[in-house]
């Protein structure tokens, strides 16, 4: 585990913001690329890019704030006021960023006619690349771990905020693994001829989130980290499962109306 790269007197490099800002550069030019091949109008991100990064941090921190409640609220005064302004203290939460983020890009996208789940079909391919690699940042980070495991690839991180002293599950890799083999396998579901012949845009986005969101429920049965619990059920649990839902729904009626548009298009030429 290696939280901080480099030091001086005057600045420092931490391992988590440095995959952070890689994440940002990879994400971004993948968007760019993707985006350019399936004929979108990158000047629309362009366009939109700052206040959509503002967005995504501004949810980040406040499901962040959430999750850690009791970090930050936990009495009243001025300087813990402060705190919730110090959003270089590893408090966020990457799925209220992702929400923010949707959320004010489906409104943009409504507003200067962009096709959004085209734009979906891009954005979480790209997105679980800079996550992949933001969770190597996690990794030395020691952010994010798993509770202890007697499995062979148990690791220990030296690190007072971490509770085990025994070999614990790597979940940050656990986490790049999957991100990273969900990635690829969407970039290459999406250049699939016959699906591409369907022409149903939103299917890979969704898909993605639905994966993801799967995999992510299936990530909190080894997370030992202190979070937010709800009723003694962790927080990103109950997160997990409602994304997993909303997203199969989406992706059931979605799928259904294109099929049924299709059928009647068959039909009108056929009479």
């Amino acid at each position: 585990m290696f939280p901080l790269i480099f030091q001086t007197d005057y600045f420092a490099i931490h391992s988590l913001w440095l995959f952070v800002s890689i994440a940002f550069i990879a994400g971004t030019y993948a968007i760019i690329r993707f985006g350019i091949k399936n004929g979108l109008k990158i000047q629309f991100l362009n366009e939109h890019s700052m206040k959509l990064i503002v967005w995504l941090i501004i949810g980040s921190r406040l499901a962040g704030l959430l999750e850690n409640f009791q970090d930050y609220f936990s009495e009243f005064s001025l300087s813990g006021f402060l705190r919730i302004f110090y959003i270089w203290d590893r408090g966020l939460a990457l799925w209220g960023g992702v929400l923010a983020f949707l959320i004010y890009f489906y409104s943009v996208s409504k507003k200067d006619e962009q096709d959004f789940w085209k734009w979906l079909d891009v954005l979480v391919p790209c997105g679980l690349i800079a996550m992949a690699i933001i969770d190597i940042g996690a990794f030395f980070d020691g952010i994010n771990y798993g509770n202890e495991t007697s499995l062979p690839w148990g690791v220990n991180f030296a690190r007072p905020e971490i509770k085990y002293v025994v070999p614990i599950h790597p979940t940050q890799i656990y986490a790049f693994l999957y991100s990273t083999i969900l990635a690829v396998s969407l970039i290459f579901l999406a250049n699939y001829k016959k699906l591409k012949e369907k022409e149903i845009t939103g299917l890979i986005g969704l898909i993605g989130i639905a994966t993801f969101s799967f995999l992510r429920f299936l990530e909190e049965f080894v997370r030992g980290d202190d979070i937010l619990e709800i009723f003694g059920i962790r927080s990103p649990f109950i997160v997990s499962a409602i994304v997993l839902i909303s997203s199969g729904v989406l992706l059931y009626l979605r799928y259904n109306s294109r099929s049924l548009k299709l059928n009647l298009k068959f039909l009108k030429k056929k009479s």
